[in-house]
């Protein structure tokens, strides 16, 4: 239309539509369609998550899993079965090429290896501990509840750990593949494609924005996290006055001479 002066005129006389009307429509069809590919992208991997397995002959080992085991007392212990069902459901499995479980690391010119993690049992929260489907009556009786503060949450939490680790031991073991998950290359083609569009700053930036909302990240929440970072340090002596900790010095002090 360009920029004449009667040009609101124009529009009124000749029932035309307006500028940013026509901006409008053009986001509002763009959003639509962000929301459509994907849907459309999340439709396209769960089919290819669902299309399963198929026995792969002859089977082929790749590197090796560390994983807890019954030990011998256990093993051959009148409850076996019942901790090897419990061991199903809170055991850990980690993954290496190495046998030693050792990571190759540069450091200043020099190849040095770097021991991975320790390897530890699960921890449950509270709401997947309680569900009556994960754990029976008797198996619940062997956790214990330990209280905790979570830095992200900003708050107390709990967690439940097994009290009974010495019945499990750290084994390594071949990582065998018996079964491969059947290929569409089609789909993954059109799966890739989706991903990459969808992937696009601007594209990922606005399809956030009208899916989550526009205050998902705000620079003034990540100031006042630093800011208050300090409090949530625990300090088991702020605010205890002075001879309050002289007390509990003399009284631990006292237990240690009778243990001895």
């Amino acid at each position: 239309m360009g920029n004449f002066a009667n040009e609101r005129d124009l529009i009124v006389q000749n029932n035309l539509p307006a500028y940013r009307w026509k901006i409008r429509r053009i986001r509002t069809a763009n959003d639509k369609k962000l929301r459509r590919m994907e849907k459309e992208y999340k439709r396209v991997y769960n089919q290819i998550r669902d299309l399963g397995y198929e026995d792969l002959n002859p089977p082929i080992q790749r590197g090796y899993k560390r994983l807890f085991v019954l030990t011998e007392e256990t093993k051959y212990s009148k409850q076996a079965d019942f901790y090897q069902e419990l061991l199903d459901k809170i055991n850990t499995i980690r993954y290496s090429p190495h046998k030693t479980f050792k990571e190759k690391k540069r450091r200043i010119g020099k190849w040095k290896y770097k021991v991975r993690n320790e390897q530890a049992l699960q921890e449950f929260d509270s709401w997947t501990f309680h569900d009556n489907k994960k754990f029976t009556a008797e198996e619940k009786k062997l956790f214990y509840r330990v209280e905790y503060y979570d830095f992200s949450l900003k708050g107390y939490r709990a967690k439940y750990v097994f009290f009974e680790p010495w019945r499990f031991a750290l084994r390594v073991k071949l990582n065998i593949i018996t079964k491969v998950q059947i290929k569409d290359f089609e789909l993954e083609k059109y799966r890739d494609e989706l991903s990459d569009y969808l992937d696009q700053d601007k594209n990922r930036r606005r399809l956030v924005k009208t899916v989550y909302g526009s205050n998902t990240y705000s620079w003034k929440k990540v100031i006042n996290e630093r800011e208050n970072k300090k409090k949530y340090n625990y300090n088991s002596f702020i605010n205890v006055p002075l001879h309050m900790v002289e007390e509990i010095y003399k009284e631990e002090k006292d237990l240690i001479w009778k243990f001895d």
